[in-house]
Protein backbone atom coordinates (compact mmCIF):
# COMPACT_ATOMS: atom_id res chain seq x y z
CA UNK A 1 0.00 0.00 0.00
CA UNK A 2 2.69 2.18 1.06
CA UNK A 3 4.45 1.71 -2.21
CA UNK A 4 1.06 2.49 -4.54
CA UNK A 5 0.37 5.69 -2.56
CA UNK A 6 4.35 6.80 -3.22
CA UNK A 7 4.16 6.03 -6.47
CA UNK A 8 0.74 8.39 -6.91
CA UNK A 9 2.87 11.14 -4.92
CA UNK A 10 5.49 11.05 -7.03
CA UNK A 11 3.03 10.52 -10.14
CA UNK A 12 1.24 14.10 -8.84
CA UNK A 13 4.74 15.77 -8.74
CA UNK A 14 5.39 15.05 -11.90
CA UNK A 15 2.30 16.10 -13.29
CA UNK A 16 2.39 19.05 -11.58
CA UNK A 17 6.02 19.96 -12.38
CA UNK A 18 5.14 19.69 -16.29
CA UNK A 19 1.70 21.92 -16.16
CA UNK A 20 2.32 25.07 -17.89
CA UNK A 21 2.95 28.14 -16.04
CA UNK A 22 -0.40 30.66 -16.04
CA UNK A 23 1.08 33.84 -17.20
CA UNK A 24 0.21 37.65 -17.70
CA UNK A 25 1.88 39.11 -19.97
CA UNK A 26 2.85 43.29 -19.94
CA UNK A 27 4.38 44.79 -22.84
CA UNK A 28 4.61 48.57 -24.75
CA UNK A 29 4.99 46.29 -27.56
CA UNK A 30 5.49 48.24 -31.13
CA UNK A 31 8.58 50.30 -30.65
CA UNK A 32 12.24 47.91 -30.31
CA UNK A 33 11.61 45.13 -31.73
CA UNK A 34 12.10 43.10 -28.59
CA UNK A 35 8.56 43.63 -27.53
CA UNK A 36 6.56 41.58 -30.51
CA UNK A 37 9.95 38.59 -30.21
CA UNK A 38 9.13 38.50 -26.17
CA UNK A 39 5.84 37.65 -26.88
CA UNK A 40 5.92 35.17 -29.61
CA UNK A 41 8.42 33.05 -27.86
CA UNK A 42 5.81 33.26 -24.84
CA UNK A 43 2.72 31.78 -26.88
CA UNK A 44 5.44 29.36 -28.50
CA UNK A 45 6.66 27.87 -25.69
CA UNK A 46 4.73 24.95 -24.39
CA UNK A 47 5.97 25.64 -20.65
CA UNK A 48 3.58 28.92 -20.37
CA UNK A 49 -0.04 28.98 -20.72
CA UNK A 50 -0.24 32.80 -21.74
CA UNK A 51 -3.72 34.08 -20.10
CA UNK A 52 -3.87 37.86 -20.77
CA UNK A 53 -1.75 40.30 -22.65
CA UNK A 54 -1.99 43.95 -21.91
CA UNK A 55 -0.66 47.05 -23.04
CA UNK A 56 0.80 50.41 -21.82
CA UNK A 57 2.17 53.47 -22.50
CA UNK A 58 1.71 55.95 -24.53
CA UNK A 59 -0.62 55.20 -28.17
CA UNK A 60 -1.68 52.06 -26.16
CA UNK A 61 -4.49 51.86 -28.35
CA UNK A 62 -2.32 50.72 -31.32
CA UNK A 63 -0.32 48.55 -29.45
CA UNK A 64 -3.06 46.54 -28.55
CA UNK A 65 -4.09 46.17 -32.17
CA UNK A 66 -0.63 45.16 -33.06
CA UNK A 67 -0.73 42.37 -30.31
CA UNK A 68 -4.21 41.51 -31.32
CA UNK A 69 -2.87 40.68 -35.12
CA UNK A 70 0.42 38.93 -33.63
CA UNK A 71 -2.31 36.64 -31.13
CA UNK A 72 -3.85 36.19 -34.73
CA UNK A 73 -0.57 35.29 -36.49
CA UNK A 74 0.58 32.47 -33.95
CA UNK A 75 -3.65 31.21 -33.66
CA UNK A 76 -4.01 32.35 -30.27
CA UNK A 77 -6.45 35.18 -30.50
CA UNK A 78 -8.37 33.07 -27.25
CA UNK A 79 -5.91 34.97 -25.25
CA UNK A 80 -7.23 37.46 -23.63
CA UNK A 81 -6.38 41.35 -23.59
CA UNK A 82 -6.72 44.53 -22.37
CA UNK A 83 -5.66 48.07 -22.96
CA UNK A 84 -3.21 49.44 -20.51
CA UNK A 85 -2.54 53.23 -18.94
CA UNK A 86 -1.27 55.44 -21.78
CA UNK A 87 0.60 57.37 -19.42
CA UNK A 88 3.15 56.79 -16.40
CA UNK A 89 2.13 58.01 -12.88
CA UNK A 90 4.59 60.96 -13.36
CA UNK A 91 5.57 62.06 -16.60
CA UNK A 92 3.55 62.53 -19.71
CA UNK A 93 2.43 60.70 -22.52
CA UNK A 94 5.09 60.41 -25.64
CA UNK A 95 4.34 60.97 -28.90
CA UNK A 96 4.20 57.57 -31.63
CA UNK A 97 7.20 56.89 -33.38
CA UNK A 98 6.85 53.50 -34.04
CA UNK A 99 7.28 52.12 -37.37
CA UNK A 100 5.52 48.70 -36.44
CA UNK A 101 2.14 49.87 -36.61
CA UNK A 102 2.28 50.61 -40.63
CA UNK A 103 2.02 46.88 -40.52
CA UNK A 104 -1.58 47.28 -39.33
CA UNK A 105 -4.82 46.67 -41.05
CA UNK A 106 -8.15 48.40 -41.06
CA UNK A 107 -8.85 44.87 -39.98
CA UNK A 108 -6.56 44.53 -37.11
CA UNK A 109 -9.57 45.58 -34.31
CA UNK A 110 -9.50 44.03 -31.10
CA UNK A 111 -13.00 42.98 -29.84
CA UNK A 112 -14.53 45.26 -27.63
CA UNK A 113 -13.19 43.49 -24.26
CA UNK A 114 -9.70 44.11 -25.46
CA UNK A 115 -10.51 48.21 -24.24
CA UNK A 116 -11.01 47.04 -20.59
CA UNK A 117 -8.85 48.77 -18.45
CA UNK A 118 -5.61 46.46 -18.20
CA UNK A 119 -5.36 46.86 -14.15
CA UNK A 120 -8.51 46.03 -13.52
CA UNK A 121 -8.42 43.00 -15.83
CA UNK A 122 -4.99 41.94 -14.46
CA UNK A 123 -6.76 41.79 -10.81
CA UNK A 124 -9.31 40.22 -12.12
CA UNK A 125 -7.82 38.00 -13.77
CA UNK A 126 -5.40 36.96 -10.61
CA UNK A 127 -8.58 36.77 -8.37
CA UNK A 128 -10.41 34.17 -11.12
CA UNK A 129 -7.47 31.93 -10.64
CA UNK A 130 -7.11 28.70 -8.92
CA UNK A 131 -3.34 28.70 -8.93
CA UNK A 132 -0.56 31.55 -8.35
CA UNK A 133 0.34 33.11 -11.42
CA UNK A 134 3.60 34.41 -13.30
CA UNK A 135 3.63 38.55 -14.36
CA UNK A 136 6.24 39.14 -17.37
CA UNK A 137 6.24 42.57 -17.63
CA UNK A 138 8.65 43.74 -20.11
CA UNK A 139 7.70 47.53 -20.50
CA UNK A 140 7.05 50.26 -17.96
CA UNK A 141 5.45 48.57 -14.68
CA UNK A 142 2.37 51.22 -14.67
CA UNK A 143 -0.17 48.66 -14.79
CA UNK A 144 1.32 46.35 -12.60
CA UNK A 145 1.89 49.39 -9.94
CA UNK A 146 -1.75 50.57 -9.96
CA UNK A 147 -2.98 46.91 -9.86
CA UNK A 148 -1.83 46.38 -6.69
CA UNK A 149 -2.59 49.72 -5.19
CA UNK A 150 -6.03 49.19 -6.57
CA UNK A 151 -6.22 45.42 -5.25
CA UNK A 152 -3.34 44.70 -2.39
CA UNK A 153 -5.06 41.41 -2.33
CA UNK A 154 -3.49 40.62 -5.75
CA UNK A 155 -0.01 39.68 -3.81
CA UNK A 156 -1.23 36.24 -2.59
CA UNK A 157 -1.92 35.35 -6.02
CA UNK A 158 1.04 36.17 -7.71
CA UNK A 159 3.89 33.56 -8.30
CA UNK A 160 6.37 35.81 -9.15
CA UNK A 161 7.12 38.69 -11.25
CA UNK A 162 9.78 37.94 -14.12
CA UNK A 163 10.29 41.75 -15.44
CA UNK A 164 13.11 43.70 -18.12
CA UNK A 165 14.06 46.04 -16.28
CA UNK A 166 16.63 48.08 -14.69
CA UNK A 167 20.43 47.68 -14.83
CA UNK A 168 22.45 46.65 -11.91
CA UNK A 169 25.93 46.17 -12.45
CA UNK A 170 26.60 48.74 -12.39
CA UNK A 171 23.61 50.60 -12.06
CA UNK A 172 22.45 53.13 -14.60
CA UNK A 173 19.56 53.75 -16.54
CA UNK A 174 17.17 52.12 -18.44
CA UNK A 175 14.12 53.04 -19.87
CA UNK A 176 11.33 50.79 -18.66
CA UNK A 177 12.18 51.83 -14.89
CA UNK A 178 13.17 55.65 -15.79
CA UNK A 179 10.01 55.83 -17.65
CA UNK A 180 7.86 55.11 -14.72
CA UNK A 181 10.21 54.79 -12.01
CA UNK A 182 7.15 55.59 -9.33
CA UNK A 183 5.50 52.50 -10.85
CA UNK A 184 8.88 50.79 -10.59
CA UNK A 185 9.24 51.77 -6.77
CA UNK A 186 6.09 50.56 -6.25
CA UNK A 187 6.51 47.30 -7.61
CA UNK A 188 9.71 46.41 -6.53
CA UNK A 189 8.61 47.08 -2.53
CA UNK A 190 5.35 45.43 -2.77
CA UNK A 191 7.11 42.21 -1.23
CA UNK A 192 6.16 39.98 -4.37
CA UNK A 193 8.78 37.63 -5.33
CA UNK A 194 10.35 39.40 -8.31
CA UNK A 195 13.14 37.88 -10.82
CA UNK A 196 14.79 41.21 -12.60
CA UNK A 197 17.22 40.55 -15.77
CA UNK A 198 18.57 44.24 -16.29
CA UNK A 199 20.35 45.63 -19.37
CA UNK A 200 24.04 44.84 -18.07
CA UNK A 201 22.75 40.80 -18.99
CA UNK A 202 20.20 41.51 -21.93
CA UNK A 203 23.05 43.21 -23.81
CA UNK A 204 24.78 40.06 -24.21
CA UNK A 205 21.85 38.68 -26.12
CA UNK A 206 22.63 40.44 -29.95
CA UNK A 207 21.19 38.20 -32.34
CA UNK A 208 23.86 38.15 -35.48
CA UNK A 209 23.05 38.39 -39.03
CA UNK A 210 23.11 34.21 -39.36
CA UNK A 211 19.78 34.37 -36.61
CA UNK A 212 17.99 37.41 -38.60
CA UNK A 213 18.41 35.08 -41.54
CA UNK A 214 17.04 31.93 -40.23
CA UNK A 215 13.95 33.71 -38.90
CA UNK A 216 13.88 35.11 -42.88
CA UNK A 217 14.07 31.22 -44.44
CA UNK A 218 11.49 29.70 -41.66
CA UNK A 219 8.58 28.96 -43.87
CA UNK A 220 6.24 29.47 -41.43
CA UNK A 221 3.75 32.83 -41.46
CA UNK A 222 4.81 33.59 -38.19
CA UNK A 223 8.14 33.95 -38.85
CA UNK A 224 7.48 36.03 -41.57
CA UNK A 225 5.53 38.23 -39.86
CA UNK A 226 8.26 38.64 -37.42
CA UNK A 227 10.96 39.15 -40.02
CA UNK A 228 8.55 41.93 -41.84
CA UNK A 229 8.67 43.41 -37.81
CA UNK A 230 12.51 43.52 -37.92
CA UNK A 231 12.84 44.63 -41.14
CA UNK A 232 10.06 47.60 -40.30
CA UNK A 233 12.40 48.45 -36.99
CA UNK A 234 15.61 48.48 -38.61
CA UNK A 235 14.11 50.93 -41.01
CA UNK A 236 17.13 51.78 -42.97
CA UNK A 237 19.60 50.26 -40.95
CA UNK A 238 19.66 46.50 -42.34
CA UNK A 239 22.73 45.73 -40.62
CA UNK A 240 21.28 46.89 -37.27
CA UNK A 241 20.50 43.74 -35.28
CA UNK A 242 17.72 42.85 -32.54
CA UNK A 243 18.95 43.04 -29.03
CA UNK A 244 16.93 40.13 -27.22
CA UNK A 245 15.88 42.50 -23.76
CA UNK A 246 13.00 41.39 -23.24
CA UNK A 247 12.93 37.83 -24.41
CA UNK A 248 14.97 36.65 -21.78
CA UNK A 249 12.55 37.62 -19.63
CA UNK A 250 10.33 35.44 -20.78
CA UNK A 251 13.26 32.80 -21.17
CA UNK A 252 13.85 33.43 -17.64
CA UNK A 253 10.66 32.14 -16.62
CA UNK A 254 10.40 29.24 -18.64
CA UNK A 255 13.67 28.00 -17.97
CA UNK A 256 15.75 29.67 -15.16
CA UNK A 257 18.76 27.92 -15.22
CA UNK A 258 18.97 30.01 -18.20
CA UNK A 259 20.26 32.70 -16.14
CA UNK A 260 22.32 33.44 -12.74
CA UNK A 261 20.95 35.22 -10.32
CA UNK A 262 21.64 37.24 -6.95
CA UNK A 263 18.87 37.71 -4.09
CA UNK A 264 19.18 41.82 -3.47
CA UNK A 265 17.54 44.69 -2.40
CA UNK A 266 16.68 47.08 -5.25
CA UNK A 267 16.25 50.88 -4.85
CA UNK A 268 14.88 53.13 -7.52
CA UNK A 269 15.80 56.52 -7.48
CA UNK A 270 12.88 58.93 -8.05
CA UNK A 271 13.79 62.10 -7.34
CA UNK A 272 17.58 62.96 -8.61
CA UNK A 273 16.47 65.06 -12.36
CA UNK A 274 20.20 63.54 -12.95
CA UNK A 275 19.96 60.18 -11.59
CA UNK A 276 16.10 59.78 -11.49
CA UNK A 277 14.74 55.83 -12.36
CA UNK A 278 18.67 54.39 -11.49
CA UNK A 279 18.28 50.99 -9.64
CA UNK A 280 20.36 50.27 -6.55
CA UNK A 281 21.22 46.94 -5.31
CA UNK A 282 22.18 45.49 -2.07
CA UNK A 283 22.62 42.02 -1.05
CA UNK A 284 19.91 40.84 0.81
CA UNK A 285 19.80 36.96 1.53
CA UNK A 286 16.41 37.28 2.97
CA UNK A 287 15.02 39.34 -0.01
CA UNK A 288 12.08 37.95 -2.35
CA UNK A 289 14.08 39.88 -5.19
CA UNK A 290 16.23 38.04 -7.22
CA UNK A 291 18.78 40.00 -10.14
CA UNK A 292 20.47 38.65 -13.10
CA UNK A 293 23.98 38.67 -13.20
CA UNK A 294 24.81 36.38 -16.13
CA UNK A 295 23.40 34.29 -18.86
CA UNK A 296 24.13 31.77 -21.46
CA UNK A 297 23.84 33.30 -24.20
CA UNK A 298 24.31 30.82 -26.67
CA UNK A 299 21.56 28.43 -24.83
CA UNK A 300 19.04 31.29 -24.34
CA UNK A 301 19.67 31.94 -28.57
CA UNK A 302 19.31 28.42 -29.82
CA UNK A 303 16.33 28.01 -27.54
CA UNK A 304 14.27 31.41 -28.92
CA UNK A 305 15.22 30.82 -32.52
CA UNK A 306 14.23 26.81 -32.00
CA UNK A 307 10.48 28.16 -30.76
CA UNK A 308 10.09 31.51 -32.65
CA UNK A 309 10.93 29.66 -36.18
CA UNK A 310 8.95 26.45 -35.62
CA UNK A 311 4.97 26.27 -36.50
CA UNK A 312 2.48 27.97 -34.29
CA UNK A 313 1.35 26.37 -31.88
CA UNK A 314 -2.10 28.05 -32.25
CA UNK A 315 -5.07 26.62 -33.54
Amino acid sequence: MKAILLALLLASLAAAQTKPIPVIFDTDIGDDIDDALALALALQSPELDVKLVTTVADNVESRTRLAWKELGVFGRQDVALATGAPEPLLDRQLPDLAAQFRLLTPQDQPPPAARERAARRIIDTLLASDVKMTIIPVGPLTNIALALREEPAIKGKIERIVLMGGAYYPPRREYNIYRDRIAAAIVFRSGVPITAVGLDVTEKCKMQPADVERIKNAKSPSAQFLYKLIQLWQKDKQDQMPTLHDPLAVAAALRASLIETSAVSVDVDVASPETGGTTTVRADPLSATRVARSVNTREFLDLFLERVTAPPRGN
